[in-house]
């Protein structure tokens, strides 16, 4: 009898909230994304960032001088918040637009090292497309295409950049250790990746964070690509002020909005 009567109120909620919605012209599905992390990218508070960062990672990092890498820096606002938290933490910012990295060196002096470099599957040089009006977009690629159909911009200007594996890099500057991988290279994440399959292999990687969203249509990439590649690792997807645990990957997972990813190693 309870059993029924609590179904029966449940159903009558969700008609109610049905109801609700449809008056109010709410979107419940984009207030749900919301509500778990997604769709958040305006600024590192909501993406949760600045949580992780300032509030969790110091929980889980105990090093005196923790490693840490920033993959696709930008501008430095990540970078900048990881010298704040970890002062002593040695940190390399890569960022392989010649405009954006001007900007990032200006905004991240040493003892950040901020390198202008991209970092890739292997290594060797590509071409860098972006925005010709923006030239220090967040959203310059290697990949045309992904410009051609998210942003959409008038036109579109390339120049030839360095890229280089992580495993050759660690390995040119004696890294053995990295406490946190932050990688956001435009839908290049599963590449870097696999440029640190050495690094992988040996458990050298404790943390890595990264932005999975509608880029990955245009790659053809799921989710379910990380986790095969980090069997051994825990994934969580950023909230505001929480990781919510993903456990065992589920189509439920693919999702093609912004969202940022963590895994942690068992």
């Amino acid at each position: 009898m309870i059993k029924k009567l609590k179904l029966k109120i449940g159903q009558l909620g969700i008609r109610l909230i049905r109801f609700t919605a449809r008056k109010a012209k709410l979107d419940l599905i984009r207030i749900a994304y919301a509500e778990n992390g997604i769709s958040k990218s305006y600024n590192l508070t909501a993406s949760g960032e600045h949580y992780f960062i300032s509030n969790y990672l110091p929980t889980i990092l105990k090093s005196e001088k923790p490693v840490l890498l920033d993959v696709g820096a930008n501008v430095g606002e990540y970078a900048n918040l990881l010298r704040k938290t970890f002062r002593t933490a040695e940190i390399h910012s890569f960022e392989p637009n010649p405009s954006t990295f001007l900007q990032l060196q200006k905004n991240c002096p040493a003892p950040t090292h901020c390198i202008n470099l991209g970092i890739g599957e292997t290594s060797g040089e590509i071409d860098l497309f972006f925005d010709s009006s923006q030239p220090t977009s967040v959203q310059a690629t290697s990949d045309p295409e992904i410009l051609k159909t998210i942003a959409k911009p008038d036109q579109i200007t390339a120049v030839k950049i360095q890229i280089s594996s992580l495993d050759d890099y660690c390995e040119q500057h004696q890294i053995t250790q990295i406490d946190l991988l932050k990688i956001d290279i435009e839908g290049f994440e599963l590449e870097a990746l696999k440029g640190a399959k050495n690094l992988l292999a040996n458990g050298a990687i404790k943390v890595i964070q990264f932005e999975f969203n509608e880029v990955n249509i245009v790659k053809r990439r799921f989710l379910k690509d990380f986790f095969d590649l980090l069997p051994g690792f825990n994934f969580y997807r950023l909230d505001e002020k929480r990781l919510i645990p993903l456990n065992e990957w589920q189509p439920i997972h693919e999702i093609f909005l912004f969202q940022n990813i963590v895994a942690i190693k068992k």
